[in-house]
């Protein structure tokens, strides 16, 4: 089978690489099932059901998200069963949503696990005036919570298990994965929005790569104006975020391909750039 994972999907211009390009790159690489970070998806923060049903349209079988999931309304995301999109499964008892699923596909079981990583993220959550109203506790531990999850999925025995490792560091994210490699079918990085050059398989099967990257803006900083980022940083201000909505843009993803032992073959990056 293939597998198709595409990086967070950003804003406007990311529905729209989706929605544009998504079911030509479906036919002509032959993909089975995609699964795309669905966080930023509206306005560059939160996903609304109307823009999850938009992309679910397009071909996108399976959504994942992070932190900023919750920011338009803790509840709607969830909402629709009809829509499989799961949150980061290491956060407070009581967070809306499930931090992981197990579909079924072509006979296949598919499961999907979302974790949010520690540094810079679950160190910091619920400072935010809009992450207070759902946040009441502490991120657990990544590491931990994978393996009491794994646990969990030994009775549904999948024939495949991937994992949404949405985190900043990406020495947090190579080290989950070779924590789970040969235990999971295949771990990505999400949430930078900046595609790292290392898919491959691990010693012991497990593909991966630190960062997908991001579907949206081309010009952008990470989906945002440019000009909002840099005074940020050279000036100190703070000025609200703005999001790119009009000009080129990218489709980062990657590819992994299995067996018929559902083993691993091979994992490439499957970037697309439209003008």
């Amino acid at each position: 089978m293939k597998f198709l994972f595409l990086g967070d999907v950003v804003g406007k211009l990311g529905r729209q690489a989706v929605a544009t390009h998504l079911p030509e790159i479906k036919k002509k690489e032959k993909v089975d099932f995609v699964v795309a970070n669905a966080e930023n998806l509206t306005h560059g923060r939160g996903a609304s059901l109307k823009h999850l049903r938009e992309i679910s349209q397009a071909g996108v079988d399976f959504f994942t998200s992070g932190d900023h999931v919750f920011y338009l309304d803790p509840q709607e995301p969830f909402s629709d069963p009809k829509i499989n999109i799961i949150r980061p499964a290491n956060l407070p008892a009581g967070t809306p949503g499930e931090g992981y699923q197990v579909t079924s596909f072509k006979g296949k079981k598919i499961a999907i696990i979302n974790l949010l990583g520690l540094t810079f993220l679950g160190e910091k959550l619920g400072e935010d005036e809009r992450n207070s109203v759902w946040l009441k506790g502490e991120v657990a531990n990544p590491f931990v919570k994978v393996q009491e999850i794994l646990g969990e999925l030994e009775k549904e025995n999948p024939d495949f298990i991937f994992v949404d490792f949405h985190c900043e560091l990406t020495s947090e994210k190579r080290a989950l994965g070779l924590f789970l490699d040969g235990r999971v079918t295949a771990v990505f990085g999400t949430h930078t929005h900046v595609p790292t050059a290392d898919a491959q398989v691990l010693p012991q099967g497990t593909a991966y790569v630190s960062d997908i990257g991001m579907t949206g803006a081309k010009n952008s900083v990470l989906g945002v104006e440019p000009r909002i980022i840099i005074s940020r940083i050279k000036d100190n201000q703070a000025e609200p975020f703005a999001w790119v909505e009009k000009g080129p843009f990218v489709l980062g993803a990657v590819m992994v391909e299995t067996d018929k032992e559902n083993k691993v073959k091979r994992v490439e990056r499957k970037d697309f750039g439209y003008e």
